[in-house]
């Protein structure tokens, strides 16, 4: 009994000298005397690697020369593949939507068109590509732009319907316009809207296609500077394409038809296909389709064949 008595006092003591002990309280300003070794200026952000397919692509063109493939995006990247592990990342400085890519041939250049209405020139014969020259288009939408092969001449279509040449060399604008009213039939008052389309003839560099989105067509004569022939359709057009030989060509419409047309014909075309239309046993007239909004006229051994890209993401053939 006196041993746990003795016990009992010794821990009533040590509460005792506790409790009467001041009380040392740690404040916020304690924490930064702790010294830390690793500081921001240590650490840096970098990208290592690029993988997969560009995102939101807007744009393509290839080379089929030096076999370089060009990508634009909807914010204004620009990626660049060669052969297998050969990559380019490049950037436009204002992030436009790339509209359109065009390769200058086996040259080692590359014309980008952007949505906030500038064309750049891209030198691509150097470790690092960097642009050139630059154009702003201030009154006029670009919509459409075309270079043909081993030609110092650039074709723009814009939305009023006009088409302006771009001397490539210098990177200025040449001063002869193609106005939409001289294009089209002169007694028609009625605008054919965008420039959808601008090719010229693969037998002839000299002659023109330019398609309007309303369905109008016009071959026209660089050199006497007037339209040749013109060719109306009732639909909307979204692509053209020639024929190898330059007698023919193709236009997609937004019904989903395909017009043939002679170059000198000028009344009605000389087929129409509707690839995924359904044909009426009573003879009635097909069922409209989606668009097509990309066309080619490709030369086999068989004769020929058309492929078309349809929308939303599809493909046709014939």
């Amino acid at each position: 009994m006196k041993k746990f008595n003795t016990i009992r006092k010794v821990l009533d003591g040590l509460k005792e000298a506790s409790s009467s002990a001041p009380s040392v309280q740690v404040g916020p300003q304690e924490n930064h005397l702790i010294p830390e070794s690793i500081q921001s200026e240590h650490f840096q952000l970098c990208k290592t690697v690029r993988h997969g397919f560009p995102y939101q692509p807007s744009a393509m063109a290839f080379d089929p020369v030096q076999k370089i493939l060009a990508i634009g995006t909807q914010r204004g990247a620009l990626r660049i593949f060669g052969r297998p592990g050969v990559e380019c990342y490049c950037q436009h400085e204002s992030g436009a939507a790339v509209i359109q890519l065009q390769f200058l041939i086996n040259e080692g250049a590359l014309v980008s068109a952007l949505a906030d209405d500038t064309v750049h020139l891209w030198n691509l014969r150097q470790k690092r590509p960097a642009v050139l020259h630059s154009l702003k288009f201030n009154r006029e939408r670009i919509t459409f732009c075309h270079l043909p092969f081993q030609s110092k001449w650039l074709y723009i279509g814009t939305e009023r319907g006009n088409v302006h040449i771009v001397n490539v060399e210098s990177f200025t604008l040449s001063g002869y316009v193609i106005m939409w009213n001289k294009a089209i039939e002169l007694s028609s008052k009625a605008h054919p809207g965008p420039v959808v389309h601008i090719s010229d003839n693969p037998m002839d560099e000299g002659k023109l296609i330019i398609g309007y989105e309303s369905g109008i067509v016009a071959l026209w004569d660089l050199k006497s500077k007037k339209a040749e022939y013109r060719y109306t359709y009732d639909e909307a057009i979204h692509s053209v394409a020639w024929h190898h030989e330059g007698k023919q060509f193709i236009c997609s419409h937004s019904d989903g038809t395909l017009t043939i047309w002679n170059m000198r014909g000028q009344g009605k075309p000389i087929q129409t296909i509707t690839p995924h239309g359904k044909q009426p046993k009573d003879g009635k007239k097909t069922e409209p389709c989606k668009p097509i909004l990309k066309v080619e006229y490709k030369t086999t051994r068989n004769g020929y064949s058309i492929s078309g890209v349809c929308e939303p993401l599809g493909s046709c053939s014939s």
